[in-house]
């Protein structure tokens, strides 16, 4: 018969009067998998490496968001031991009677006090990609370890103020899904034809909409410009070829659509910082 998981208790980081709790750990292999009697919210700060939850191990790195429900089995590991791989979370960590506490306080919409998952209910997970809701997790932190006067209420308005933060990364994460969706037929284009010229006003007529309205949706879903977007794909597509073979530089820059050797040099050092054979020769060492 399979053992109890460990389990983290509230009553260990909170008094009875102010049921929240923030901290900022280190991970390291020592604490085992677990699970925990209040709801949780963390955001990934510093390093990368893997949140093992529930049955999945999810590569994690800075800008991720978690809300853990209760009864979820979950831990996290850094990518290795070494001091370099330092993986840094924040936890917000509060009793599940918290919820109503703010909805009585605060005139959030019920759909975002609904990512407060209860018992039973998958996490949530979200990327913090323009760094709002670090802003958020850090001055709750903050204000939860220097205890000033009155830092109890400040505390309900900050974890108010990060929910209402993951509330927007939602509807935006449903935004971008149903974006992409509709854009399916672009990328598909460009993947297929990243090496030969493309033309804004053919890619357009397979939704079909205006150039400058597919412009448009390209940049809210992905968050680059359609010339950023190719250019990105064609220096991957190098990138790749220059990890996974030994073509001349100057026959790879082709194959990617580049027949201005020196514009593909400047490119290529712009977007990863190394020229081709810096590349090359980093990826070689490493193998």
């Amino acid at each position: 018969m399979a053992s109890a998981p460990f389990t983290l208790e509230g009553k260990q980081f909170w008094t009875p009067d102010l049921p929240i709790a923030a901290t900022r750990e280190r991970e390291r292999f020592s604490l085992p998998i677990h699970i925990h009697d209040f709801v949780e919210i963390q955001y990934v700060a510093e390093g990368k490496g893997f949140h093992y939850i529930g049955n999945e191990r999810l590569y994690v790195e800075k800008g991720d968001f978690f809300i853990i429900p209760i009864g979820t089995r979950h831990v996290y590991r850094p990518a290795s031991e070494a001091p370099k791989d330092e993986l840094i979370v924040y936890n917000c960590l509060f009793d599940p009677s918290v919820p109503d506490v703010l909805a009585r306080a605060y005139p959030l919409p019920e759909e975002a006090m609904s990512l407060l998952s209860g018992q039973g209910q998958s996490y949530r997970r979200f990327k913090d990609s323009f760094h709002e809701g670090k802003a958020c997790m850090e001055t709750l932190y903050r204000e939860y370890q220097a205890k000033l006067p009155g830092y109890e209420a400040v505390l309900y308005a900050r974890l108010t103020e990060l929910i209402a933060c993951l509330y927007r990364l939602e509807l935006s994460g449903r935004t971008s899904a149903s974006a992409m969706s509709r854009l399916a037929k672009v990328l598909e284009y460009i993947e297929r034809n990243y090496d030969q010229p493309i033309v804004l006003s053919e890619v357009a007529a397979l939704l079909p909409v205006s150039v400058s309205y597919m412009q448009r949706m390209l940049k809210k879903a992905t968050g680059q410009s359609f010339t950023e977007y190719v250019q990105n794909l064609r220096i991957k597509k190098c990138c790749e070829l220059l990890r996974q073979t030994a073509m001349p530089v100057k026959d790879i820059a082709a194959q990617a659509g580049y027949r201005d050797l020196k514009f593909f040099h400047e490119l290529f050092r712009k977007k990863t910082g190394q020229t081709p054979g810096e590349y090359r020769n980093g990826e070689e060492r490493k193998a």
